[in-house]
């Protein structure tokens, strides 16, 4: 049985989906709001949707009430496909905007995969932000993976590291794994959000992850008027910082940290690029000083 319902089909050109979802993944809404904010700049209307029956706790996710034009009618968790056709030899691109599923994992990400293979979308990318130590006085680093070299480097990526975490995931991780295990090419960029500001949405997040994308895609997107509420944003929270003395202090130590890291990191690249030999002494002067030390050692006895 399939939970895919498609309003109106679709004929595109090799597309690319982007996917988005609320929920834990998604910290100051940065994800899902780089996800509105292409919707809202195309004015893509959604063209197909999951049916939320099978995968949602509706005491969790409550539906909820508004009117149009005078009736009142119902709005249920909402996991949109919309379309955004482009000239020349651009891929065109699928925008899913989406809601953390409560239940049944496996078959939501069948779903997906149903949609893509309907479509011949053989590329996933999927956004996210997550809670670092980060300074509210930077730009929001965006991280990410993909095991693809190619869609790596076209997204500016860095190569895949091994990480030490373990513990829960959410549905970006397992519907990359889910795609991965079946021959899509999949990558999966994160927004790195202070984790001192308690706000949301965070519209520094949804702007780092769109200058990325519309460096690597092309999407031709002006985020002028991102980058003016950013810098509103931006101002407010200082405000609200330097309100608090503790909250200025700690942010201030972080800022150290992160200075403190970028030097360690330089001194190691500048280290790697002369091949080590700057900061190890020569063999036989080694040899000389443990010799002296030795006969000092045996003298004082």
């Amino acid at each position: 049985m399939t939970h895919l319902i498609f309003d109106e089909r679709h004929e595109l050109d090799r597309p690319i989906l982007i996917a988005a979802w609320s929920g834990w993944n998604d910290a100051g809404e940065s994800a899902t709001g780089a996800i509105r904010f292409m919707l809202r700049r195309w004015r893509s209307k959604a063209f197909a949707h999951i049916d939320p029956e099978y995968f949602y706790d509706f005491t969790q996710a409550r539906p909820k009430v508004k009117l149009e034009e005078g009736e009142r009618v119902l709005e249920w968790p909402q996991n949109k496909f919309s379309a955004r056709r482009r000239e020349g030899d651009t891929p065109d691109l699928v925008l899913l905007e989406g809601v953390e599923p409560h239940l049944s994992w496996h078959a939501y990400s069948d779903t997906i995969m149903e949609c893509c293979e309907t479509l011949g979308i053989d590329t996933v990318i999927t956004l996210g932000a997550l809670l670092a130590e980060a300074s509210h006085t930077r730009p929001i680093r965006v991280s990410g993976s993909s095991e693809d070299a190619g869609l790596r480097e076209q997204l500016g990526l860095e190569p895949p590291r091994t990480t030490g975490y373990q513990g829960p995931t959410g549905i970006v991780g397992v519907l990359n794994n889910r795609l991965r295990d079946a021959g899509f090419r999949t990558a999966s960029m994160w927004a790195n959000v202070p984790h001192y500001v308690n706000a949301s949405p965070n519209p520094k997040g949804a702007l780092a992850i769109l200058e990325q994308l519309n460096a690597s895609l092309n999407l031709e997107l002006s985020l002028h008027d991102l980058e003016v509420f950013a810098a509103r944003f931006d101002a407010q929270v200082g405000a609200e910082i330097a309100k608090n003395p503790e909250m200025a202090e700690y942010a201030r130590r972080i800022e150290e940290q992160l200075e403190e890291q970028e030097q360690e990191e330089a001194a190691a690249e500048e280290e790697a690029a002369s091949g080590g030999s700057a900061a190890l002494p020569d063999a036989q002067d080694m040899v000389d000083e443990l010799e002296r030390f030795l006969r000092e050692q045996r003298d004082g006895e």
